[in-house]
């Protein structure tokens, strides 16, 4: 089975590293390009394919991840986006899902959270981390859902 093909936008580049490493581990999974740069990001999306994307929600300003995730969408493309924060879930995580991202993980669950963040996601999942994660997802879901007649 090949490998998921994963891209990720992070301007700590410790950050960047110990997420290739924890990824690595998984032989189903491989961090393919890292970039602290918002327009290699684009460039490398528009030319290969992805299987997923890890974005740091501040690249490029305060909302950058924001911005990248509906230039992301305007171009097409499909595969799924996780946005990284250093932001308490309850800040961003809904907003994000709503905007599109797939998942959302705050940095201080990268150790402990990141594999099984990918592999729910990959898997047509959401996910969000922290306590408060599910409460976020049921919120989610409870926001997409029309409401009956």
């Amino acid at each position: 089975m090949p490998k998921k093909n994963i891209i990720a936008l992070d301007d700590e580049p410790l950050i960047a590293i110990l997420m290739k490493e924890l990824i690595e581990e998984d032989p189903e999974l491989e961090i393919t390009k890292i970039t602290s740069e918002r327009s290699e990001f684009l460039r490398e999306v528009e030319q290969q394919p992805f299987d997923a994307a890890l974005i740091d929600i501040s690249v490029g300003g305060r909302e950058g991840g924001f911005e990248l995730l509906q230039q992301s969408k305007d171009k097409g493309l499909t595969f799924p986006f996780i946005i990284l924060s250093a932001h308490d879930e309850t800040h961003y995580a809904l907003r994000c899902l709503k905007a599109g991202a797939r998942g959302y993980i705050n940095k201080k669950y990268i150790c402990t959270d990141i594999v099984t963040c990918l592999k729910r996601v990959l898997g047509g999942h959401l996910y969000v981390s922290g306590d408060k994660g599910n409460q976020i997802l049921e919120q989610y879901r409870k926001s997409t859902v029309p409401a009956s007649l």
